[in-house]
């Protein structure tokens, strides 16, 4: 009893800080619809109307929803600030990913022919499908989203855009926050406006990115060559790599005990305009085949950080692969 009377004071706690965000003329209709998405099971707004028995017309939930009635960017920078009490302690981090959505019907909005390149069987390469980016918070028991926002069907490009809007509305909430992406957002033109702002980096990038060795210090007694001084020194190599000194562990990741194999080294980064990063090369042992799998390379803006916490902290990006 005590503890069911707990956890509706913390609910009650919890909708009244989000309601801050509401305009007061809708506060009873979100009240209502936030708790039959509670108490529904698939989440849909259809089945939370439902559920409620609503006492209301059925105009008055499409009004709230379907005219915008709500602001949902202001609704999600409330529910960031809220779920930024219960993070585990430490630097935020945020994950930024996009899913596809099928969809049968051709005039859907953002619906085109777009790549599935999760390799799926008894799936096509191509599907008719939305595109939806989402950027959530990490917790201690996954990711929460926190907003989507959905890809117009001119292209793939678009997605970059989207995604650097995301990032930017919670940097204004949470400076200086860690982000964690995959392979196709280490782009250039997504990162820098990031890194201008203070966020903090961590990804993986294709094996053969150009990365060089910082260049060497000046030495005062040698007389100065013209011209601007080296941004980048010798490119790393693939011999260089397998010469770095490889120091095995076993860590739990991605909800398993993996044994894994790391090589890092202080790196400059061409497609970063020259900024240094910490690359981490990473193999994970197979013990059905008994041998090592395919190399990979991770990048993280912040220098200071170990081989370890970057493998530990990128295997955090995998919440919002199951959450979709």
């Amino acid at each position: 009893m005590l503890f069911a009377v707990q956890v509706c004071r913390l609910l009650s706690e919890w909708i009244s800080f989000l309601l801050l965000a509401v305009p007061p003329r809708s506060r009873r209709t979100f009240v209502e619809l936030l708790c039959g998405c509670l108490m529904s099971q698939d989440g849909w707004l259809t089945r939370a109307i439902g559920v409620i028995g609503r006492q209301c017309h059925w105009t008055t939930y499409f009004k709230l929803i379907g005219r915008g009635s709500i602001k949902t960017q202001a609704l999600a920078n409330q529910l960031l600030r809220l779920l930024i009490r219960f993070t585990p302690a430490g630097l935020p981090m945020v994950v930024l990913d996009d899913t596809l959505v099928m969809r049968w019907s051709t005039s859907a909005p953002g619906v085109a022919t777009r790549h599935e390149h999760s390799r799926k069987p008894n799936r096509p390469s191509f599907v008719n499908a939305q595109c939806w980016v989402t950027i959530g918070l990490v917790m201690a028991r996954g990711v929460l989203p926190i907003r989507s926002r959905l890809v117009p069907r001119s292209g793939n490009t678009n997605k970059l855009v989207i995604a650097g809007a995301l990032v930017r509305v919670v940097a204004a909430i949470v400076p200086g926050a860690r982000v964690l992406v995959d392979s196709w957002y280490m782009r250039g033109r997504f990162l820098l406006p990031l890194l201008a702002r203070g966020m903090r980096i961590l990804g993986q990038v294709r094996r053969d990115t150009a990365l060089f060795l910082p260049p060497a210090p000046i030495d005062p007694t040698v007389r100065r060559r013209r011209g601007r001084p080296r941004k980048y020194g010798a490119q790393v190599t693939p011999d260089q790599i397998d010469a770095l000194p490889a120091r095995e562990h076993r860590l739990l990741l991605y909800g398993k005990w993996k044994d894994v194999r790391l090589r890092t080294a202080l790196v400059v980064v061409r497609f970063l305009k020259a900024r240094q990063a910490r690359a981490v090369w990473y193999e994970f042992f197979d013990h059905k085949k008994q041998a090592w799998s395919q190399r990979r390379l991770l990048l993280a803006t912040e220098l200071h950080l170990e081989p370890t916490e970057i493998m530990h902290f990128y295997s955090l990006r995998w919440g919002i692969e199951s959450l979709f």
